[in-house]
């Protein structure tokens, strides 16, 4: 059984938090707000679940919650017996709205968040865009923010890791291109919460892209037409995944990796679920890359 709860929160060091806060607004339709340093990008009643903050274009930390107090327990012993070093951070829990907080990295170097009890905002989310955003099932199962989906040279070891210490399950394997295995896992209903993947011809480590889920796909639809209104670069067409049949497309961000928009995905129930391989990422649609 997962340790992990739910893809919490996403921290980003990025070049330019301007082009990043109109990105965000204007096209995902998440509401944005200056704090300190930080943008800070909420899509639910929670306080944050993407935060910006000046550097390189990169991924900063993912936040992954669990349950209380007993299974933030269960993280911690089972890092220790995996004999992976980590800091209980009270200061850092502090500054993520969060009641305490456990960081580790990965065997890939990705830094990791653990965490309970994040804060709940008596102010309404509003979307710019009139979007509504899937983080929990229709029975309030917390599904998180999303997925992420981080690339590596070391992809059997943190698989393990992920699936071995932290509980997660495997969902699927996709396999686009020969000698290509993308292995996808989940913690709760959502079928995949975080991708792993091998570094792909002259590419490098770092984040791939995250998704973000409305539950209309009227405003999947206008937000790739101001997509193309702006002629912002689009990474892949909109199309239909083979493995969590999500109607989505691919928009370059502003730090050059990309983000998944869609709605409609696929739920997962463990107890009827078999891991499959798929040969091809989409039914239809998703041209990488179009020119």
């Amino acid at each position: 059984m997962t340790k992990v709860q739910a893809l919490g929160y996403l921290g980003l060091r990025v070049k330019s938090l301007e082009d990043w806060e109109v990105f965000a607004t204007e096209i995902l339709g998440l509401a944005a707000s200056r704090q300190g340093d930080a943008v800070v990008l909420r899509m639910d009643e929670r306080a944050h679940r993407i935060t910006l903050r000046a550097g390189d274009d990169e991924l900063d930390y993912v936040g992954w919650q669990v349950a209380g107090p007993d299974a933030l327990g269960e993280v911690a012993a089972a890092l220790e017996a995996a004999g992976v070093p980590y800091r209980d951070d009270a200061g850092l829990a502090e500054l993520r709205g969060v009641r305490r907080l456990l960081s580790c990295t990965d065997p890939a170097g990705y830094r990791l968040e653990f965490h309970y009890g994040p804060t709940m905002l008596q102010e309404p989310f509003v979307s710019p865009t009139g979007a509504r955003f899937v983080t929990t099932t229709k029975d309030g199962a917390d599904t998180g923010l999303g997925h992420v989906v981080v690339l590596c040279d070391n992809v059997d070891e943190t698989t393990e890791f992920y699936r071995r210490v932290l509980g997660f399950a495997v969902s699927d394997h996709i396999i686009p291109v020969p000698g290509l295995l993308l292995t996808f896992l989940h913690t709760n209903p959502r079928h995949h919460s975080l991708a792993v993947a091998p570094i792909y011809g002259d590419g490098s480590p770092g984040i791939n892209h995250f998704m973000v889920e409305v539950d209309d796909l009227d405003v999947v639809g206008r937000a790739l037409d101001k997509v193309h209104q702006r002629k912002i670069r689009q990474l892949a067409t909109f199309g239909r995944h083979t493995n969590d049949k999500m109607l989505s497309f691919y928009v370059q961000s502003p730090s050059g990796f990309g983000v998944e928009y869609g709605a409609n995905g696929l739920l997962i129930d463990d107890e009827t679920w078999s891991v499959v391989t798929y040969d091809a990422s989409s039914y239809w649609g998703h041209v990488f890359d179009p020119a």
